[in-house]
């Protein structure tokens, strides 16, 4: 994984979309993630990528008996521990493919974080490692329709209007996404057997998929233009499993 969040530029760009009330976070994804929530009550809880602990605060609200924030951002982990409500939460600052930890959770949610990691195989393996029996894994990463093309533009428009590019789908390797201020991210795509496939191999059983992008808060919130991108194309995929080996 990278670590351009602890890049001033692109820190407060982010934390200025990501506190946004109307942003793709908290409009398109963060509600699916609510209603797929499983109950947290006395549960050892671990949020993957936990940013600016928006997920931490509202899981805190279920009573967990821990709750865990993972982040390789040393900025993002600072901001967390600044804060008052959640002063209870434990953090860790490191990659989470080279956590050495025997400590198991019963729950781990994981935002827009998996995409960033290129062996999605390895990272099954850790997140099985990580579960305790039975336990529950919840997580959202960039739709592969939306990380598959190695071209600047992915949305794009003609006489018939904005359609997605998708090429080189079947290509998994790494790819630029172009922010604004020249800013570019690196980030992995994987199709989507490779993620369903690596998650079943390594002993999780697929409880729920979802494609983002088309909740009641979309239309209740979002503009006619913003909408009609959004029914163009997901931007993010929705996962639930269940460590059953």
């Amino acid at each position: 994984m990278q670590n351009q969040y602890d890049e001033d530029t692109f820190f407060n760009m982010y934390k200025e979309i990501r506190h946004s009330p109307l942003s793709y976070n908290e409009i398109v994804e963060f509600p699916e993630i609510k209603r797929y929530m499983p109950d947290l009550n006395s549960k050892h809880v671990l949020d993957i990528g936990c940013g600016f602990g928006h997920l931490l605060k509202y899981m805190k609200i279920f009573e967990p008996a821990s709750i865990t924030g993972i982040d390789q951002s040393e900025k993002m982990i600072s901001h967390c521990r600044a804060d008052a409500d959640l002063r209870d939460a434990m953090f860790i600052q490191e990659d989470i493919l080279s956590l050495s930890s025997s400590d198991q959770y019963d729950f781990i949610i994981s935002s827009l974080v998996f995409h960033y990691i290129e062996d999605f195989d390895l990272l099954s393996k850790k997140l099985y490692e990580l579960l305790s029996g039975g336990g529950q894994l919840l997580f959202t990463i960039e739709h592969p329709i939306q990380t598959a093309t190695v071209e600047k533009d992915l949305v794009m428009k003609d006489e018939q209007g904005i359609y997605a590019r998708v090429d080189h789908y079947f290509k998994e390797s790494i790819r630029d996404s172009h922010w604004s201020n020249g800013i570019i991210i690196k980030k992995y795509h994987h199709r989507i057997d490779t993620i369903l496939n690596s998650l079943i191999q390594n002993g999780f059983q697929i409880e729920a998929v979802k494609d983002l992008g088309d909740a009641a808060e979309v239309f209740d919130y979002y503009s006619d233009e913003r909408i009609h991108k959004l029914q163009t194309f997901p931007p993010f995929l929705l996962i639930k499993c269940r460590k059953v080996k």
